[in-house]
């Protein structure tokens, strides 16, 4: 018996990589997924089965009971949790003190429609990957960690999953790792991702666990106490845990996930933030408490280290009034200059502004009939208004009501 099943595990270790195929929708479509209420719980591209799970932002746990997969939806009623695991100590995780993580890319042409023109790439690098390198910086930024930044691509779509865990292996047996993720994004709406925490506009982050490992609970384990964290650092920053068909691979390692930042219809500058965010979570995850870092209260303030790289949102810091002012400068100094072309002296542009202000603008001043901006002039102007037969009755009764008004007002 014990023989009859450890073969059954052998051969669905070596089955591992087709059944994460086929589990997302992969072309910019998505699935709703609804409470029994009828309420929205997540949209995503990944397809949903009966028996999948949720965990959603506030730790309910609901279970899919009814998909309709002609009209990407599906239904699932609450179930009771599971508990949460134990609290990560400050000191982090047990055994992981190798200060060595791995993050790859299985989807290597997903990218970021609004920041990068389409939504996924066949031939070279998707915007995935500068996500994913931000990941990787915030994390080395903070201590001596090593990050093992994947730059393999594994084109097509189809298939992908068996062509990268190839490389995940390697990335497994290149070294002690204290964590591997594959790092996507996700199909969806655009404000199904978006939040502002702390005044950081950024995308959510969604953590996978596939179901079909044979071992997934050790990897639940660990999507639990990711979430634990980046609940009482970052609020809502992580939108759930997806409990999804498939392997994805994670039977590698007892702490491989796969994490969806952001979906193809936010901006990759804001996955980008939503990615250094989930990187302080990781590491506090893992490693304990940040390093405090030497710098003044007024350093920290100013410190612009989850802001984005590239593209930052139009009208913040006061960006609308300093281009106003940037636009009215840079226009009084090219009428200057012409003026100076024009009468080939400063002097000639001091008498012609001269006259312009003496003659020219009192003139269009002194025509302005200014007797109608009057209150009195405008109200009887308002109080003359005539309706025709076909106006509306409200309107009628409004100018009566004025009328009346009006003679109230003149008998005071």
């Amino acid at each position: 018996m014990r023989i009859f099943m450890l073969t059954i595990l052998i051969l669905a270790l070596l089955a591992a990589p087709a059944l994460a195929e086929n589990t997302e929708l992969g072309d910019g479509r998505w699935f709703t997924l609804y409470s029994s209420e009828n309420k929205v719980l997540l949209r995503t591209g990944i397809r949903i089965h009966v028996g999948d799970r949720f965990l959603d932002s506030d730790n309910c746990l609901y279970q899919v009971y009814k998909v309709d997969e002609a009209r990407l939806q599906a239904w699932a009623r609450q179930v009771e949790d599971q508990g949460a695991w134990a609290a990560v100590q400050a000191q982090g995780l047990p055994g992981a003190n190798n200060k060595q993580i791995a993050v790859y890319h299985t989807h290597s042409g997903e990218s970021y429609q609004p920041s990068e023109g389409v939504d996924s790439t066949d031939q070279v690098q998707g915007g995935v990957y500068k996500v994913g390198a931000e990941l990787s910086k915030r994390v080395e930024k903070h201590s001596d960690v090593k990050v093992i930044h994947c730059q393999e691509t594994f084109f097509p779509y189809s298939g992908s999953y068996r062509r990268s865990r190839t490389a995940a292996i390697d990335l497994v047996e290149s070294g002690e790792l204290d964590a591997i993720f594959d790092l996507h994004r996700d199909a969806a709406p655009q404000d199904e991702y978006y939040q502002e925490i702390d005044d950081m506009r950024l995308t959510q982050v969604m953590i996978v666990v596939g179901t079909q490992n044979p071992v997934y609970q050790v990897n639940e384990e660990f999507a639990w106490q990711l979430k634990e964290v980046a609940d009482s650092m970052y609020p809502s920053l992580v939108k759930g845990i997806f409990y999804a068909k498939g392997d994805y691979n994670q039977d590698l390692h007892p702490r491989a996930l796969l994490l969806e930042v952001g979906a193809h219809t936010n901006s990759r500058q804001q996955a980008e933030i939503g990615s250094r965010a989930f990187a302080d979570v990781i590491y506090v995850t893992l490693y304990g408490s940040l390093p405090r870092e030497s710098k003044t209260d007024e350093e920290i303030k100013k410190d612009p280290q989850l802001q984005p790289t590239a593209d930052p949102p139009p009208g913040s810091r006061g960006g609308v009034w300093k281009g106003l002012l940037t636009l009215a400068g840079m226009l009084g100094l090219g009428g200057a200059f012409y003026l100076f072309l024009s009468t080939g002296s400063w002097q000639g542009v001091k008498e012609t502004l001269s006259h312009f202000f003496r003659v020219e603008f009192r003139d269009v001043i002194s025509a302005i009939p200014w007797q109608k901006f009057h209150p009195r002039y405008l109200l009887g102007q308002l109080r003359a208004i005539k309706f025709g037969a076909g106006a509306p009755p409200q309107l009628k009764l409004i100018q009566e009501w004025w009328q009346r008004l009006f003679k109230s007002r003149n008998r005071l």
